[in-house]
């Protein structure tokens, strides 16, 4: 659990480190991190230091996430050590990039507790509406991934139009399963942050009773997903069985 002024230290501190790396503005820092405290904290310290970053599919495989970081010219690569490509992402890396590793680095890596230690930016880099906020890379269902590149304002008008369609409000405490790294969940998360609601982590629907559970415990007012999510929630679980009355708003997509 984390507090906004925690979180907010985290974010400078992260962008203090980039900053002092020689980040140059919207320069492109790739995330190899599922959803986490870590993930939040990377992807605005990011933005804070006026760069853009580029969220890898952490469900790929070492050849894709190379030719991603290739194409996308990162100079910098934030990665949880534990990642099944991590080994392999890193050899590819050395010498070409800058690591900020979570969960224990290597040589030469810059640590996670260190760097979140370390003094932080004293403010955010200004920033415009038009300059690259996000490069987000497509499924490739027909064809090869494309990044997809987005500007701060792409984001913020974005936020806004879900803002005004949910009336979200900062008593809105959303469970979320959906990636970060991809479109649903990155939006889950700017909007629920924009207005100083809740955001409650579950890992995935592997285990649907314990979504449930969790939906209930933490008195949700909010919970998103694709149509298979709901599909399987609705033949693996009784609804009745749970306590659903906070829940004011379902999203699908």
């Amino acid at each position: 659990r984390l507090s906004y002024r925690e979180l907010w230290q985290q974010v400078l501190a992260v962008g203090g480190t980039l900053q002092l790396g020689g980040l140059k503005p919207q320069g492109r820092v790739a995330l190899l991190l599922d959803n986490s405290i870590a993930y939040v904290a990377a992807y605005y310290g990011v933005l804070a230091a006026g760069g853009a970053v580029v969220a890898l599919n952490t469900a790929a495989k070492a050849a894709d996430l190379t030719n991603w970081l290739e194409h996308c010219g990162t100079s910098w690569l934030i990665l949880d050590s534990r990642h099944p490509e991590a080994a392999a992402v890193r050899a590819w890396g050395r010498g070409r990039v800058q690591m900020l590793a979570v969960h224990g680095p290597a040589e030469g890596d810059y640590s996670w507790t260190e760097v979140l230690a370390a003094p932080g930016l004293n403010k955010p880099v200004p920033v415009s509406a038009q300059d690259l906020a996000a490069i987000i890379y497509t499924s490739g269902t027909t064809g090869r991934p494309k990044g997809v590149m987005l500007s701060h304002g792409n984001l913020a008008t974005n936020t806004e139009s879900i803002l005004a369609y949910l009336d979200l409000r900062a008593g809105d405490r959303i469970l979320n399963i959906l990636p970060f790294y991809y479109s649903y969940g990155n939006s889950v998360l700017h909007t629920h942050l924009a207005v100083g609601g809740c955001v409650v982590m579950e890992d995935s629907l592997a285990y649907p009773h314990k979504v449930m559970q969790r939906l209930s415990a933490e008195r949700a007012t909010g919970f998103s997903g694709v149509p298979s999510t709901f599909a399987l929630l609705l033949s693996r679980v009784k609804l009745e069985d749970y306590d659903l009355s906070s829940l004011r708003y379902l999203t699908q997509a």
